[in-house]
């Protein structure tokens, strides 16, 4: 089921310049045409995108099309985030918003600060309690829930992410960088539970080295659990960019329940069984009489 709330594409805003469900604010521009720039290629720009409302569904997906581009071929950044947060619109150092958040931050970093063993640009995720700091020096490694090095800046197809969250199960981030329609698992996690009822947000920042940081559009759903996944089906959950997965074990106690229904249901069949028959012979000795 869409959500029209959380959800925005062009021209983004109304007669008046505003929009009914979302606030922007900071460096950010509005292009009616063509996308929402949190930040142009210029040092020093931040600029952010928020929802007026939090999210009131506990499952739903979330695809927002994004850019972004620059100039510069080798030093560029810095990247921008996807918020999930008690807290909004709130400027700060974490790719233009506050640190010491509380929820889920989703960070496209295209700048390393330090040397890793992977790649960048890189896509990571960060689940603040409201006390944790984001470690920029180290580019948050030690605070990474999961991510992947992907590489979404100046692709000649639309960029795109997917983010499907189911309460309790999963969160899963899917791109589209390579080809259209065609989406890669960038992390599968069942370590993420979020704070009830947050704030949907996007923020970037540019600080020495810059990029023009762009979204084009939010498109917004619940997602709908069949009554057979809710009772028996576990979520499939990857580790973070490998490319493999496991599945979550069924709680046994949800097992246990199963076989004691369905041995219930044997019983309660041969007590049927067992009435039918005795009717029946009931019924012949009766005739039976009858006939003498």
């Amino acid at each position: 089921m869409p959500l029209k709330t959380h959800s925005i594409a062009a021209p983004y805003v109304d007669s008046d310049l505003q929009n009914r469900w979302w606030d922007f604010g900071a460096d950010a521009i509005v292009n009616t045409n063509k996308h929402i720039r949190l930040t142009q290629d210029r040092p020093s720009q931040s600029g952010w995108l928020w929802s007026r409302i939090p999210l009131s569904v506990v499952n739903f997906e979330i695809e927002i099309e994004f850019k972004v581009d620059g100039k510069a071929h080798n030093m560029f950044g810095d990247g921008f985030a996807i918020w999930f947060t008690k807290e909004r619109a709130t400027f700060g150092p974490v790719f233009g918003s506050a640190d010491k958040f509380t929820g889920l931050g989703i960070f496209f970093d295209t700048y390393a600060n330090a040397k890793h063993s992977y790649k960048f640009p890189r896509v990571t995720a960060m689940l603040g309690d409201g006390q944790a700091e984001y470690d920029n020096g180290h580019d948050n490694a030690a605070g990474e829930v999961a991510g992947c090095s992907e590489n979404f800046r100046r692709r000649d197809i639309p960029t795109k992410a997917r983010v499907s969250y189911i309460k309790g199960r999963i969160l899963q981030v899917k791109l589209q960088v390579q080809k259209e329609d065609e989406w890669v698992v960038c992390f599968e996690t069942d370590q993420i539970t979020l704070p009830s009822q947050p704030y949907l947000g996007f923020s970037a920042l540019t600080g020495d080295v810059s990029d023009n940081h762009d979204i084009i559009s939010v498109t917004a759903s619940t997602l709908q659990l069949s009554k057979e996944y809710r009772d028996t089906q576990a979520p499939f959950v990857g580790s973070a960019g490998s490319g493999k997965g496991r599945r979550v074990q069924p709680r046994s106690g949800s097992s246990a329940a199963g076989w004691f229904l369905f041995i219930l249901k044997i019983i309660g069949c041969l007590a049927f069984v067992a009435f039918v028959f005795a009717a029946y012979r009931t019924y012949s000795a009766q005739q039976s009489r009858r006939a003498w």
